[in-house]
């Protein structure tokens, strides 16, 4: 894709994955009527989606990467392939050939490599742990904040995620990358941490404030799946994203299985603490590490990781037409 477009396609993906999760919520609250079987049927359910998306990827093929077909050497195919989905104005500036040795997976923590597998890894664990310990305990959650309705708060939890989504695509296309990291963490640390001390605060006043929380904490998941690929270069990316994801799966299973642990021993207070502090590691470790990977703003800022030299697409015709 061109340069420009490229981050804010891979926002969007985390869209379809909101009204995904939200769908799952939604299957989840409302089938009922099976006894004992209710939940091998909600469990079976996930088959339906999951036999639609492989019929899918068997009938419809999806095109190899241009500059990764480049970087192989098989420069005609990657020509072909951008004058078919791009236009014929574009083509493939060949790069030298990339040998991905045995040992690629330790390429990730050599010099050139380590800190962005460290922060791709990390601030990615420090946003799966508060979202999903949060988000699949809420009624627990609710039930100790003294809130009566948990449907409709429930209901409202996730149409706010839907939106802090759609507002993280907006924002994170506009804003430099290091920033929003940064002052998404800060934020919604805040939320939490307000909500942690005041525990007697008002009921208004603590919906609005776990609302705050759940938009701004969606808004940030947007930078999950593009900040990551734009923190390596083509011959090595796809192993530094898979290096990520392992790292932010330690987030994902704290989540999961410690928070329903503390709120029995300690209630919510305590888990709105632990999250809000892991949120506020986050933040530092962006503003330590997070380089700038923008296009549009790397250049004025001193923390930026220069991207490795490689094959790109190009235009003379337009100004966007660099192709990653």
């Amino acid at each position: 894709m061109p340069a420009k477009r490229y981050f804010r396609y891979q926002t969007y993906l985390l869209a379809y994955w909101a009204i995904g999760y939200f769908a799952a919520y939604l299957v989840g609250t409302f089938t009922t009527g099976f006894g004992d079987r209710t939940w091998q049927v909600i469990l079976a359910s996930s088959a339906i989606v999951s036999t639609l998306a492989g019929l899918q990827r068997l009938v419809v093929r999806q095109p190899e990467s241009p500059r990764w077909l480049a970087s192989k050497g098989r420069i005609i195919e990657a020509i072909n392939l951008v004058h078919r989905y791009v236009g014929e104005n574009y083509t493939v500036h060949p790069a030298p050939q990339v040998e991905v040795k045995k040992g690629a997976w330790r390429m990730l923590f050599s010099k050139k490599y380590r800190r962005r597998t460290l922060v791709g890894g990390l601030f990615y664990a420090c946003q799966t742990l508060p979202f999903f310990g949060i988000s699949i305990f809420l009624p627990i959650l609710m039930e100790n904040m003294n809130v009566t309705n948990l449907l409709v708060t429930q209901l409202l939890y996730y149409a706010l995620m839907i939106a802090g989504v759609l507002v993280g695509i907006v924002l994170s296309n506009r804003l430099p990358r290091r920033y929003f990291l940064i002052g998404t963490f800060l934020a919604s640390a805040a939320f939490l941490l307000v909500l942690s001390i005041w525990h007697q605060a008002p009921l208004a006043l603590t919906l609005i404030l776990f609302s705050l929380f759940s938009l701004t904490i969606s808004a940030a998941l947007v930078m999950d799946y593009a900040y990551p690929n734009e923190l390596f270069d083509a011959s090595i990316r796809t192993s530094g994203v898979g290096m990520c994801i392992a790292i932010s799966r330690i987030g994902a299973v704290a989540g999961t299985f410690m928070l329903p642990i503390i709120s029995n021993a300690w209630g919510s207070q305590a888990i709105f603490i632990i999250c809000g502090t892991v949120l506020l590691i986050g933040g530092i470790i962006c503003y330590q590490w997070a380089p700038e990977t923008s296009l549009r703003f790397a250049k004025h800022n001193r923390s930026t990781i220069n991207e490795p030299s490689g094959s790109r697409v190009t235009s003379s015709r337009y100004s966007d037409s660099t192709i990653d």
